[in-house]
């Protein structure tokens, strides 16, 4: 059976060439290839087009303009053939069967939209790696899911997952200039007939100084998209999920205080980033402080209590967490 694998490049002529190459060699599965260049200005467009020109299994999608990530994406699913589309990252690693894994996942139980693999992030300043896995069991249904993504145990990152097709068709591609994985899975996994899980790290994130992760670039903006669309796939679920004890968890941990580190970190003047530390660090009260507690999520929860009490030393916690 054919895989769409999708793949925005924008300015990574260094990783662009072996990525593609890696991709087209995916063992035990056809895949097809839909490269979205979304207006690189160095030579991934050149490579991208050689790769289309010398290989039938390459559809080449040149962008007219950057429109980031989101945009290309969506551009990939559109154009993209197979009823299974899985999204990779130029500058990252991937089992050479991890296709074919994921579509055996898939195909093992009736009515899976979505599958969830396992996955590792490995860091070029050197820290220790992390390894992300899947909650383990049988398939659930997508309503079940969204709790586990609410919570954590079903991550943010597109590239450890495999989707049907026809349900990234109905799902907004939230322009978010950072962390619009986050938009996409959410609504993914609330549209999803059955979710599937494979315990098997297929995906290897590798995080460079020049990530988007690791920039401090202005998130504000960002972040709000990210909320709404949250918000939107829980009403889609259920309304009253809105309400429950997992979506203010994920609130506190993926918005208010990724909102405060960006506030603290980010690109803004003073008076700005004064204006966004007020206003979040009011979303942290006794009901956060006790829903991170009752999570055992130590990490966060001294986070939001410092940053609640005293600004110096949240920023010294900061500066220890991202070691």
């Amino acid at each position: 059976m054919l895989i769409s694998v999708v793949l925005p490049v924008y300015n990574d002529a260094t990783h662009l060439a072996d990525a593609i190459d890696r991709v087209l060699g995916q063992e035990g599965v056809d895949v097809e290839l839909v490269l979205v260049d979304d207006g690189s200005t160095d030579g991934s467009r050149a490579i991208a087009r050689a790769a289309a020109d010398r290989d039938a299994r390459v559809r080449f999608v040149p962008l007219p303009e950057n429109g980031g990530v989101a945009r290309a994406r969506e551009r990939g699913v559109q154009e993209a053939t197979a009823e299974w589309i899985w999204f990779v990252d130029s500058d990252d690693g991937w089992l050479p069967d991890a296709a074919a894994r994921l579509l055996a996942a898939a195909e093992a139980a009736p009515d899976t939209d979505v599958v969830v693999a396992g996955a590792r992030a490995t860091f070029e300043s050197g820290k220790a790696p992390t390894r992300t896995d899947p909650p383990s069991g049988p398939p659930v249904p997508g309503r079940e899911a969204f709790r586990l993504f609410l919570t954590g145990r079903i991550t943010g990152h597109l590239w450890n997952k495999l989707f049907r097709r026809e349900l990234l068709r109905t799902i907004d591609f939230t322009p978010a200039r950072v962390q619009s994985d986050l938009a996409m899975v959410a609504q993914a996994v609330a549209g999803a007939r059955r979710v599937a899980f494979l315990p098997v790290a297929v995906y290897e994130y590798r995080v460079r100084s020049a990530s988007i992760i690791t920039t401090r670039s202005r998130r504000a903006e960002s972040l709000e998209l990210i909320a709404a669309a949250v918000e939107t796939a829980a009403r889609r679920v259920d309304p009253a999920v809105t309400g429950t004890a997992e979506y203010r968890y994920f609130v506190t941990r993926y918005l208010t205080l990724s909102g405060l580190k960006d506030a603290v970190l980010g690109s803004y003047g003073p008076a700005e980033s004064a204006e966004l530390v007020r206003r979040l660090r009011r979303r942290l009260g006794v009901r956060e402080l006790v829903l991170l507690a009752r999570r055992r999520d130590a990490k966060r929860l001294a986070l939001a209590a410092s940053a609640k009490v005293s600004l110096p030393a949240y920023r010294r916690l900061l500066a220890v967490a991202d070691r």
